[in-house]
Parts: structure tokens; C-alpha cells; sequence
């Protein structure tokens, strides 16, 4: 049982980014246009390479515009996500989500707060937190974010663009590492996952004004709905400035060789040292696509 759950849980953390992503990947000065979709050329690629800003939920609000994306996809001939969702890294990163060995949950919170956690878990999922107690606390925020309502899709937008691509036989890559990303999910704070829990409430109003904007493409909007967050700062630069740049250098080599569709989380676009501008600083052409 606990095997099971945990590659669920491991799924549910990569392709919805924690929950911590949902607020914390927006971070960054407003874009120049307001697209979730770009289109990058330039002298050293043979073929247009397409960069699509994700928001990693089940919700299908969030893809209404499939076909628009779909088709762009198609023109491809890669596909590149922050991590390769194949099963082996699942596997792999179920194992690195465990605490150490002969430690609990119950060595990382107060009774107090296990209590609160338990309940808060249970309301938001309808899962017993008991499941989890090997699992690493910040990873526990995902499990509020799995699909509850009958309009849901299947998958989340990064899972659906990975089975396409692979669908149309295209090669797929990860951005990033297993080890790279659970690095990013060790330095999250047990402090931050409490206060993520003991506020739920509020996390769900700021998802819904989150999605809203999303489905505006208002990347300008995203980033004002994060200056209330407290916590955001503190992690900024590992989560997203520092992952840019490392994103940007490994993308470069992918869009040279091939025309490829690059899928990361949103947040990861805009800004002085966003993609769209370090791609831009690197020589390439970055144009905004129209969805609808």
C-alpha cells in the first residue's frame, strides 16, 4: 500500500509542482506581451522551437485551448519538460521523497501540528496522513491537489503534452534532473508546509484568483498575486531565478539541433531573468503566439 501511494504522490508532487509552484512559479516582472505560448527562431535554429508556460492541475480550465497547443506541438520535433515523466524517474523520486531512515513525520512536527496536518490533509484530499508518514513534509502539500470534480481531466497539462508527444513519436527530454528537483523540494521549510496547511482556506481562494488569471494568459496578474505571499521570497531564487538560468543553458543546445516544444511551469517565463528574456539575450527571437 505504501509503495502505491507513494508513486502516486510522487506523480502528483512533479506534475503539480508541490503546490508550492502554484504560488511561488508566477514570481517575476510582468512580460512584454501576454501569452502563454512563444514562438522561438532565429539564425542559429533551422526550424521555429515553441516555449509554453504550464500551470500544473488537473483543472480543465486550465487547457481549454488544447488544439491551438496541440498543433503547435505537432510542428515539432521534440518535446522537452522540466523533468522527463517516465516511469523509471517516478520510481527514482519516489525513493528520494522518503525521510531518512527510522525518522516520521512525527519527528519533523509538533503533536500540535501533526493534528492540524492530519485534519487539513483529509479535508483537502480524503486521505489518511497515516499513509504518508514516511514522506517528506513538503511533499505532502500535493496531495491537496489531486482531481476531485467530474470535469477534471485526466491528467495534468504537463502529463497530457508528455503522452502526446510521445503518442506522435516525438523524442521527449527532461530540462532537469531527478536529483535536481528533489534538491528544490529539500531546501522548502517544514515551517512553510505548516503555515501552507493552517491557512488551506485562503490557499484555495488564491488558487481560484490563480487559475482565473492563467486562463487570461495575465502573466502581469500573476505576478501581483504573489506580493501578499509571505513566504515567496524565500525561496525565489532556488526555485525559480537560479533554475532559469540553468534551464536556459540546457535549452539552447535542444532548440539548435531540433525544433522542439519546451513545456516548464509559467513562472519560469517572465522577468529581467526569465526565459523569454534570457533566450532573448542569447541571441534567439522570442514572439508571443495568440491561443484564442
Amino acid at each position: 500500500m505504501i509503495s502505491s501511494n507513494l508513486t502516486r504522490l510522487t506523480k502528483w508532487f512533479f506534475q503539480k509542482a508541490a503546490g508550492l509552484a502554484l504560488t511561488l512559479f508566477i514570481l517575476g516582472a510582468g512580460a512584454d506581451a501576454q501569452s502563454l505560448l512563444w514562438k522561438i527562431s532565429g539564425p542559429a535554429v533551422a526550424s521555429p522551437s515553441y516555449l509554453y508556460g504550464t500551470i500544473h492541475l488537473t483543472d480543465s480550465r486550465v487547457f481549454e485551448w488544447h488544439d491551438t497547443v496541440y498543433r503547435q506541438l505537432g510542428m515539432c520535433r521534440a518535446f522537452a519538460s522540466e523533468l522527463d515523466l517516465s516511469m523509471e524517474n517516478m520510481m527514482k523520486a519516489a525513493g528520494m521523497m522518503l525521510l531518512p531512515e527510522g525518522q516520521t513525520l512525527h519527528d519533523r512536527f509538533s503533536v500540535e501540528e501533526y493534528t492540524m496536518v492530519r485534519e487539513a490533509v483529509k479535508s483537502c484530499s480524503g486521505l489518511d496522513l497515516a499513509l504518508f508518514d514516511k514522506v517528506k513534509p513538503a511533499a505532502l502539500i500535493a496531495l491537496c491537489f489531486n482531481g476531485k470534480h467530474a470535469t477534471d481531466m485526466e491528467a495534468t497539462v504537463d502529463e497530457l503534452l508528455y503522452r502526446k508527444a510521445k503518442a506522435d513519436g516525438l523524442a521527449t527530454y527532461g530540462i532537469e534532473t531527478v536529483e535536481e528537483q528533489i534538491g528544490v523540494l529539500d531546501k522548502i521549510p517544514d515551517s512553510y508546509v505548516v503555515a501552507y496547511f493552517r491557512n488551506l482556506d485562503k490557499q484555495n481562494t488564491e488558487l481560484e484568483k490563480l487559475i482565473r488569471s492563467y486562463r487570461q494568459a495575465d502573466l502581469d496578474s500573476l505576478w501581483l498575486l504573489v506580493q501578499d505571499e509571505e513566504s515567496g521570497a524565500l525561496l525565489t531564487d532556488e526555485m525559480i531565478r537560479m533554475r532559469n538560468y540553468r534551464m536556459s543553458e540546457r535549452i539552447i543546445p535542444m532548440i539548435n539541433k531540433e525544433s522542439t516544444f519546451i513545456a516548464v511551469g509559467t513562472g519560469h517565463l517572465p522577468g529581467d531573468e526569465g526565459l523569454i528574456a534570457l533566450l532573448r539575450k542569447a541571441g534567439y527571437i522570442v514572439e508571443p503566439v495568440k491561443l484564442w
